[in-house]
């Protein structure tokens, strides 16, 4: 009987550790891809054209309202974030106004704006997510995917965020260079980099140095989409279109069934592992 206990809880255990779907890694060697927060600001223009230049793609996880002025409320900002996505560059939600609620509608009404944001300015909606500062626990996670979202988080933090709490700006570029410069010696199988395009330094000095100064072009990594760094290259966004901010063809329900089509391959693989393993 114990030993029954025992695999049934270790099949839960399993379950759950297989149905886990937060990304914190790429998933395809000697792939880079960079990540920019909170934008589309002031810099990211600049920051399309330098990356396109270089044979570059990133994914930029976008907000509507946060900065001033706001994205939605601004023709260049919504120029820069298209003239990223026609180039290539991903483009995904990291929620409407830079906050995530407790409350399940207030959640889906800034996820959903923000979906209805970016359609509106690329023609395409948003499949991929990184929640504010990365909040986003168990019950959250399990919410955002039963939407349909791929949940993004990092494999290595740039703190670029704290350069305008720093006293010298130089000092801060060098931290974080230094910082990707530790992590670009381990020469891990790929990278997944989070980085906030609202910052000029990002934009100015450390991107080019990643690009340009670190070596990783030179030993054969390639600066990707989130995407494309997971293996999914061909599906960045969901079909479902909009009009007056109602789904016409709601794709989310799909992602639902995928999830659920997940979980119950999950429970045979992992009861069939602990079959072998315990009888």
């Amino acid at each position: 009987m114990k030993s029954l206990n025992l695999y049934f809880a270790s099949v839960m255990a399993l379950i759950s550790f297989v149905t886990a779907r937060k990304v914190y890694q790429c998933t395809e060697d000697k792939t880079i891809a960079l990540t920019f927060d909170d934008g589309p600001f002031q810099y990211t223009s600049q920051l399309v054209d330098y990356l396109a230049s270089n044979d570059a793609k990133a994914t930029f996880f976008t907000v509507g309202k946060f900065h001033f002025p706001f994205a939605v409320e601004s023709p260049e900002y919504q120029n820069a974030m298209k003239k990223a996505h026609d180039n290539g560059f991903q483009i995904a939600s990291h929620t409407f106004d830079h906050k995530m609620y407790n409350d399940t509608n207030l959640l889906r009404q800034t996820m959903t704006n923000q979906d209805n944001f970016i359609e509106q300015v690329t023609g395409d909606r948003p499949k991929y997510f990184r929640a504010p500062k990365g909040n986003c626990e168990k019950e959250c996670q399990e919410t955002i995917e039963s939407w349909g979202y791929r949940l993004i988080q990092w494999s290595v933090d740039t703190y670029d965020y704290e350069i305008e709490t720093s006293s010298s700006p130089q000092i801060k570029t060098e931290e974080t260079i230094n910082i990707l410069r530790a992590a670009f010696a381990e020469e891990r199988d790929n990278y997944l980099i989070l980085m906030h395009d609202t910052e000029n330094i990002t934009v100015s000095n450390i991107v080019p140095w990643i690009i340009e100064e670190s070596g990783m072009k030179e030993k054969g990594y390639r600066f990707v989409t989130v995407a494309e760094c997971l293996g999914e290259k061909d599906s960045m966004y969901v079909s479902g279109k909009t009009y007056g901010g109602k789904y016409i063809t709601h794709n989310l329900t799909s992602g639902v069934k995928a999830t659920h089509k997940l979980s119950i391959v999950s429970y045979i693989i992992a009861s069939l592992v602990l079959l072998l393993l315990f009888f």
